[in-house]
């Protein structure tokens, strides 16, 4: 089978307008996918700004009892939390949306197929992207799903 430009780049796609707030953060796919992208932004305490270039601090302030810096920051520490769990394929994820890394330049460094390449970065994103899932709360009494046993799952 063979797969189409479309659906091979599916999971990159995304607005240029796209904007999410802290409280609208439940770390789905595009969600996820817009804070790797902002991820540096997070890391220095700041949420990355509206395309009108309006930030409503008031807003952001008023969804919780921390100042703005440690919204941001505690967000990019759960995503960098979240990649680190997935060992290489988060680093490849990472590399793909942080860094600017193409495919191509990927393959030829780990020296592997791109269409390897890319299974392992949408295999990543679907773990990183699983909400609040019990797996990333260590204070639950079930054990959750660690990123070895994600990988086993079958999907359609």
């Amino acid at each position: 089978m063979m797969l189409g430009k479309r659906s091979r780049k599916r999971y990159r796609i995304m607005s240029q307008e796209e904007h999410y707030s802290p409280p609208q953060i439940h770390f789905n796919r595009r969600q996820v996918l817009w804070l790797l992208q902002n991820l540096g932004t997070l890391q220095a305490g700041h949420w990355p700004q509206d395309a009108s270039s309006y930030i409503d601090l008031a807003g952001i302030i008023a969804h919780s009892n921390k100042a703005p810096y440690i919204i941001a920051v505690e967000c990019a520490a759960e995503i960098k939390t979240r990649l680190e769990r997935c060992g290489i394929d988060g680093l490849i994820l990472e590399a793909l949306e942080c860094w600017g890394k193409s495919e191509p330049s990927m393959a030829s460094y780990l020296q592997k197929p791109e269409w390897v390449i890319r299974k392992r970065a949408k295999r990543a994103l679907r773990y990183i992207a699983s909400g609040p899932a019990r797996r990333w709360h260590t204070t639950s009494k079930r054990e959750g799903q660690t990123y070895q046993k994600f990988k086993m799952r079958k999907y359609k």
